[in-house]
């Protein structure tokens, strides 16, 4: 009986507690991962069913003043844009002309960052040497016809 509740005892310490959570876990080890939550949602990169024009479900690059996150998801492609973000800290999402941005674009229109939908982006590494970046964001977007979109507990950890 004592060797049951041992057993029962080690079992139940060495189960992995699920939290709940669907979005992937903020690293910074270049893992090459992405998440969000679009309006409730769960918002994670998909690979292309197009097979005439595949695409990479998430890319990170780094192109002289600019870095970016493009991840494409079955609700559209969503892109983060920072320009001079050269080291970790937190930027502003504004105006596409500010060259910090967030945005979501499906087949029905786009959804962009203004001075009056905002939100931040959170750099926790930015190494050009590993060619890695990581960080958390959330957004709201406006179209064009005054929808809009909210864009809540996001990471990313990409390699570039």
């Amino acid at each position: 009986m004592k060797k049951v509740l041992f057993c029962l005892l080690v079992l139940l310490v060495s189960c992995k507690k699920d939290d709940g959570n669907p979005l992937p876990k903020a690293t910074q080890e270049g893992k090459n991962t992405f998440g969000c939550l679009l309006d409730g949602e769960v918002f994670i990169p998909t690979p292309s069913h197009n097979v005439f024009q595949p695409v990479t479900p998430l890319q990170g690059y780094f192109y002289r003043r600019e870095i970016g996150v493009k991840a494409y998801g079955e609700q559209g492609q969503m892109y983060l844009a920072l320009r001079d973000a050269f080291r970790p800290g937190t930027y502003s999402l504004a105006e596409t002309s500010t060259g910090n941005y967030g945005s979501l674009n499906r087949s029905s229109g786009g959804f962009y960052t203004s001075s009056t939908h905002g939100g931040l982006i959170t750099l926790t590494r930015i190494d050009t040497v590993a060619r890695v970046m990581a960080g958390t964001f959330e957004f709201s977007a406006l179209d064009r016809s005054g929808g809009t979109i909210s864009v809540k507990s996001g990471r990313f950890d990409v390699a570039f």
